[in-house]
């Protein structure tokens, strides 16, 4: 009994999406008719429904009379989740109808061929093919063949499978944003434009993802600047690097060298301010003693000398961020 019921009210919303699907392909031709109505054999499905499916279902059809597919259809879909009743699918096929989402309309058509089982009459699955028919110059194929495997395909943000993809997706017709995206990799990002019947292909290259910030360095006129081993500017110097540690020298004739650890992060702009200081003249208290001469001299060199590398003579400090650092005292 529950066949046969089912079979009359699903031709009645199969009519319903027919007339519309028709209009598009022959406006010509008389749309056919709904059924005329007849009793039902069982209980509706609004008196069937319980708790809070019942409310979910009324709720629904109230939004779908006022012209609110949209809510209509999250009504619905949720009235179906708390009873597992079939026959609410056929709504929701309409809402995508009125919505015009032809693609998951045809995904719900199938869900219903497939999990109503023997609720399904013979003129029931005849109307779901004849439906899957008409619709299908509404929508498209896409087919995505990516460079990486488990990568997730979304037609409009919606995911709508994981590479390999089993089969060619429908994708409803009109300006469609696809992107395919993995964790670590760069989104492989495409705008198509969908014409109905057709069948849409994609070569998807993923890249790996490579994390990057921005440095900028300030030293002397005359300093050259290195980042890990590579001059890459003299005075000033600015430019996008990995994120990561980065190797940084600074250097000038006749001045100490400047090396420290540079650490940027995601999307950071670091900047580092290099004032080098002039190199220890070796050798000069040894010249003073042989021209001078003579044990007094000597002594006097030594003196001078303890107090020209004396320990402790404060180093000119830098910042990188929060972290201090000495940019080369006197060696």
């Amino acid at each position: 009994m529950r066949g046969k019921h089912l079979g009359h009210w699903g031709r009645a919303i199969a009519a319903a999406l027919g007339v519309w699907l028709a209009a598009g392909v022959a406006a010509a031709q008389p749309a056919p008719a709904v059924p005329a109505a007849t009793p039902p054999a069982e209980t509706p499905l609004a008196e069937s429904l319980t708790g809070m499916a019942r409310a979910e279902h009324g709720a629904g059809a109230a939004l779908f009379d006022d012209g609110d597919y949209a809510g209509a259809l999250a009504r619905y879909e949720r009235a179906y989740e708390l009873s597992r009743d079939h026959r609410l699918l056929w709504k929701v096929a309409l809402c995508q109808k009125n919505l015009r989402r032809y693609a998951t309309m045809l995904a719900t058509l199938r869900r219903i061929e497939a999990e109503a089982g023997a609720a399904l009459s013979a003129r029931d699955r005849q109307d779901i093919a004849d439906l899957l028919k008409a619709a299908g110059i509404f929508v498209s194929l896409l087919d995505v063949r990516a460079s990486e495997p488990g990568a997730t395909v979304f037609v409009d943000d919606e995911p709508v499978g994981t590479t390999p993809l089993a089969a060619p997706v429908p994708i409803d017709i009109g300006e469609r944003r696809i992107r395919v995206s993995k964790p670590g990799f760069v989104d492989f990002v495409r705008q198509v434009k969908v014409v109905g019947g057709d069948s849409v292909a994609l070569v998807a290259r993923l890249d790996r993802a490579v994390n990057r910030g921005r440095l900028a360095i300030a030293a002397g006129q005359d300093d050259l600047i290195a980042i890990d081993g590579k001059v890459v500017g003299k005075g000033r110097w600015e430019g996008s690097v990995q994120s990561g540690t980065h190797a940084l020298r600074v250097t000038a004739p006749g001045m100490t060298p400047h090396e420290a650890q540079i650490l940027v992060r995601d999307d950071e702009r670091r900047r580092i301010d290099v004032s080098l200081e002039r190199a220890a003249q070796r050798g000069g208290a040894s010249k003073w003693l042989w021209i001078g001469g003579g044990a007094a001299i000597f002594a006097g060199a030594l003196v001078a000398g303890s107090l020209l590398f004396e320990p402790g003579t404060p180093a000119e400090q830098g910042s990188l961020g929060t972290v201090p650092l000495g940019f080369g005292g006197r060696r």
